[in-house]
């Protein structure tokens, strides 16, 4: 599970404190920024009106492909004094990126904010899509979710407030030719997450809430099994009913050790 953990961290905030460095604007950064990336479209921007209760993290944003290469610290202030560009390179965006609000600040004043190449900017709503793959020996993992600046806590430090339309999918790896397929999908991160297992070319189970997966999966499965007439008691060695278990076992390693910890 370390692995994952080192992939995901681009979907998990990373710190930016308040008594940093902000870049500042310099001569040299401002008329030697490249002519093309003021040449690139870019659609209008308001601000949330949260981006004008002080300090918070602001997201710097490639024009051309919309990736967060990082947060700084700034002000609406700054933003307007900036015209909405970073005046310098930051983290790998040249002078010349925009800036976007992304989370509000702690009442310290330090603030947090996700970046990376899988985090972009959704200039039709002022969001930011959030998304990251990971595989290993067990399947593949795929994790999309959508941050709206706007709800992120107004404490600073829960920025899952703002987190919406969470889709997590995990494929297993394939025992016996067959595979399963658990599927979580959250409105809210607090709100409950339905999940759908499918287990490939037999039956799909639908589950209302965490709670009721860790309860009835393995009832509802072996229901299923005997309903199709298999033997669960002796089943035969590496028959069918040996590859569902073991497919379904994957899912509750996989359901317990990755989504206990959203």
């Amino acid at each position: 599970m370390k692995r994952i953990l080192v992939v995901l961290l681009f979907l998990f905030p990373t710190p930016a404190l308040a008594d940093d460095a902000t870049p500042s604007p310099s001569p040299e950064a401002s008329t030697s920024a490249p002519a093309s990336i003021y040449d690139i479209p870019v659609a209008p921007y308001t601000p949330p009106a949260e981006a004008s209760q002080g300090v918070g993290g602001w997201a710097v944003v490639h024009p051309g492909t919309d990736v967060v290469h990082g947060v700084v610290v700034a002000t609406i202030e700054t933003f307007n004094a900036w015209g909405g560009r970073m005046p310098s390179e930051y983290m790998g965006c040249p002078a010349g990126c925009l800036l976007r609000f992304q989370t509000r600040a702690t009442a310290d004043g330090n603030v947090a904010g996700w970046h990376g190449p899988d985090v972009k900017f959704d200039s039709t709503d002022g969001t930011f899509d959030m998304g990251s793959t990971h595989v290993d020996a067990s399947g593949t993992t795929t994790v999309k979710q959508k941050l709206i600046p706007s709800q992120t806590a107004s404490d600073g430090w829960n920025l899952s407030t703002g987190l919406v339309n969470i889709r997590t999918e995990f494929v297993s790896s394939r025992v016996n030719d067959i595979g399963i397929k658990l599927t979580k999908i959250q409105e809210r991160f607090d709100s409950q997450a339905a999940s759908e297992i499918a287990i490939e070319n037999w039956k799909t189970f639908n589950f209302e809430s965490d709670q009721q997966v860790s309860d009835n999966l393995d009832a509802d499965v072996a229901a299923e099994l005997v309903a199709d007439g298999y033997d669960t008691v002796t089943p035969e060695v590496g028959g069918f009913v040996e590859t569902v278990k073991t497919l379904t076992d994957s899912v509750k390693r996989f359901f317990g050790g990755f989504f206990n910890r959203q």
